[in-house]
């Protein structure tokens, strides 16, 4: 499913009372935390953004899809109101092999790796 889709879907969900996806949510944070794919200071200014960008792994997980990433152009997630950081963010998580990618940036048909499908599953 397209990257801006999933993203549009994470924000929303948050919004919502869904405890088994905010606690779903909030476990992805915590392994992107740990692996170092998201940085761990300034966590309460940019809380936010590290929750969406982990709901939208969630989202993506529970619609059974891949993470479709057309562009890579800061331009584009400024434009929609996203966070230009969340490339990198991708890209950092394709490293760890928590994503992984035919390329090795996040470009393409992103799949969701077997330790993120363990935690999210549980």
């Amino acid at each position: 499913m397209n990257l801006f889709k999933l993203l549009e879907a994470s924000s929303v969900r948050l919004e919502t009372v869904d405890p088994d996806y905010h606690e779903q949510t909030d476990t992805t944070v915590a392994i992107l935390r740990a692996s170092g794919v998201i940085p761990i200071k300034r966590s309460s200014v940019n809380g936010e953004l590290h929750k969406l960008v982990a709901g939208m792994i969630v989202s993506a997980y529970d619609a059974n899809t891949t993470i479709d990433v057309a562009t890579r152009r800061a331009g584009s997630f400024a434009y929609r109101g996203y966070s230009t950081q969340v490339i990198s963010y991708l890209d950092k998580a394709i490293q760890q092999n928590l994503l992984s990618s035919n390329t090795c940036k996040a470009k393409g048909q992103l799949v969701i790796g077997s330790l993120l499908q363990n935690y999210i599953a549980a």
